[in-house]
């Protein structure tokens, strides 16, 4: 996957063994096990208020934190700078590793 072209990428993160392990970019300065956390917390969130409103299933979903952009696919989560990234191109990418996996 081409996670490059993303404006203002910060790091790539992959899900492995129930951590978070990154695979490119800079990174952002978190302990992994926090960002696991906050990540999966999210996501069971998500899962429960998918649920009450007839929704099968959640599959991801984005955060803005500050000025730092999170989203989350699939067992991908990207890390961008909010404010300097193309979220169209985000999302796009993200797409990508949903019919990568399917």
């Amino acid at each position: 996957m081409n996670y490059s072209r993303i404006p203002g990428l910060l790091g790539v993160y992959k899900l492995q063994n129930g951590k978070f392990t990154k695979v490119e970019g800079e990174g952002i300065n978190i302990d992994v096990e926090k960002l696991t956390n906050i990540v999966m917390e999210n996501m069971r969130i998500g899962e429960e208020e998918a649920g009450k409103i007839g929704l099968s299933s959640l599959q991801g979903f984005a955060m803005i934190l500050d000025d730092t952009g999170f989203a989350y696919i699939n067992g991908v989560l990207v890390v961008v700078n909010a404010v300097k990234t193309n979220w169209d191109l985000v999302i796009k990418t993200l797409e990508g590793i949903m019919y990568e996996k399917s």
